[in-house]
């Protein structure tokens, strides 16, 4: 049932993994399910953002159903990466401000919007002609830290 904490929900899920095994399983959440989904505090232009990132309910949500993608927003930071076996991807559309003053840390993918076109258009995730996942993207701040480690304890630039 839905009053159960979820156990309706993730047994279903269980029953349709067993009903088609080879069936992508893709989730989604408005807020950002851990905090390793977006810059550390000391790079944030409004720092307060860090106190509205990472669920911990929400990351035990996405763990207990083992998707292979959650697409997730929030913070209108792009972002495509791997975490425990788990693709996370945002492809925010952002403001058209934001658009104009950090398109490197909004993007997803080789060129914005999404689409290519002048206006925001959805990013690609699931190729169901090809039946295939779509390749990584690459996004500004997730690319940042397949090259660099990251460092909470560091307060300073």
């Amino acid at each position: 049932g839905g009053g159960d904490g979820g156990g309706g929900l993730l047994g279903a899920v269980e029953e349709l993994r067993r009903l088609h095994p080879s069936a992508p399983v893709v989730t989604a959440s408005h807020f950002v399910p851990r905090v390793e989904l977006s810059p550390e505090k000391r790079y944030l232009f409004l720092p307060t953002l860090a106190k509205a990132i990472g669920s911990e309910p929400l990351r035990a949500r996405v763990e207990a159903l083992r998707p292979d993608v959650h697409v997730f927003g929030h913070t209108h930071f792009g972002w495509d990466a791997t975490l425990d076996g788990v693709r996370y991807v945002q492809a925010a559309l952002s403001y058209p401000e934001e658009r104009r003053g950090r398109l490197g840390t909004i993007a997803t993918g080789d060129h914005f919007p999404h689409g290519g076109g002048d206006e925001p258009a959805p990013l690609l995730v699931w190729d169901g002609a090809a039946r295939e996942f779509a390749p990584r993207y690459r996004a500004g701040w997730s690319a940042f830290y397949d090259a660099n480690p990251r460092r909470p304890a560091l307060t300073h630039l």
